[in-house]
């Protein structure tokens, strides 16, 4: 069993520090750039933090082909051939690179069953019936995850098509013997099953494209990947469409903190050194000051430290309470940016 483990529900990496935002070498409030979650349109809800990934596509009509051998069977055919290619190393290629997506995304964690592939009888073409909510709770509850996702059908159909005759290549002007091309159109669905609720759906259609043109046909199909790879590559695609439908992506935002030396830092220095403990150690300490200007701004550095560590919550809490101790522009506008992300996360 392969197991991907988030390290937060809300991921943000500090890139690195951009410079004193004001133009005075006096400002009390620098910047740094950080990398924040966009929520994706079908990201799934909430209390959807954990998935076991299965597959009930692969029939009886699937496959393990060789890479020489299918390759040898489309020479065969002149490259000149129309055909739909079940590949169980397609279909389980799209399993475990959809695993790999979504944990990297940092939004879910992932389990990979070591037997994944769900009983199937039903012709590729055909779509299953929905699974029984007692199953999937069971196996759900097995895993120890929220929800259970399924590729319920999976196809691919190979188009080639190979000349002979002369090709003007129509954006260089040059002239090839041979031209060829490969079209692969893919078509996938899959479920997401959430314990006794209606599952979620998700469908995929699409077809990848390649073409090559030279003077002998050993340079030709040197330039186009092997019938085999095309397959492969279709998986790798359709798990890059789902991860893009329901991962969050990530985009870069300024975030600001205040310093309490501006020629000499401390808190700036630890920061720059990536010992972001170190700069909270020393934001805590400066937290208890009486001097509610000083605590303010440390409670809206910690805020900020909340936030790089994923915990929305816990930055919401401290910059409230700097608002209170003392009030700051920039403590209001980071409030209302933190309850936006508050509502999306």
């Amino acid at each position: 069993m392969l197991s991907f483990n988030r390290f937060n529900s809300y991921k943000i990496f500090l890139i690195c520090l951009i410079g004193i935002a004001s133009v005075s070498c006096k400002s009390y409030y620098t910047t740094l750039t950080i990398e924040a979650p966009k929520p994706a349109k079908d990201e799934l809800p909430a209390d959807i933090q954990s998935l076991t990934l299965m597959n009930r596509s692969i029939t009886n009509q699937f496959e393990n082909y060789q890479e020489d051998s299918l390759q040898v069977y489309f020479y065969r055919q002149g490259f000149q051939l129309s055909k739909i290619i079940l590949d169980m190393t397609a279909a389980d290629t799209t399993i475990q690179a959809l695993a790999a997506l979504l944990f990297e995304s940092g939004r879910y964690d992932v389990v990979v069953p070591v037997q994944r592939n769900l009983k199937r009888e039903l012709s590729y073409e055909f779509t299953p019936d929905t699974l029984s909510s007692l199953l999937v709770s069971g196996i759900c509850r097995k895993y120890n995850t929220d929800a259970l996702m399924v590729l319920e059908r999976f196809s691919t159909k190979v188009m080639t098509d190979f000349s002979g005759e002369k090709y003007n290549d129509p954006t260089s002007g040059v002239n090839y013997s041979y031209y060829a091309s490969m079209d692969l159109k893919y078509n996938a669905f899959f479920r997401i099953y959430k314990p006794f609720q209606k599952p979620i759906e998700i469908e995929l259609t699409d077809t990848i494209y390649w073409e090559s043109a030279d003077y002998t046909q050993q340079r030709l199909f040197s330039k186009l990947p092997s019938v085999k790879q095309a397959l492969t590559n279709a998986g790798i695609k359709i798990a890059l469409d789902v991860d893009g439908k329901i991962s969050p992506s990530w985009t870069s935002e300024k975030r600001g903190y205040f310093l309490f030396d501006p020629k000499n830092d401390q808190g700036q220095q630890l920061i720059n050194e990536n010992k972001t403990d170190e700069a909270v150690a020393f934001w805590v300490e400066k937290s208890k000051s009486t001097n509610k200007k000083i605590r303010g701004r440390a409670e809206y550095n910690l805020a900020l430290a909340s936030e790089l560590e994923g915990d929305i919550d816990g930055a919401i809490e401290w910059g409230l309470k700097s608002f209170y101790t003392y009030y700051q522009y920039q403590t209001e506008v980071y409030l209302k940016k933190l309850q936006a992300l508050k509502r999306v996360d």
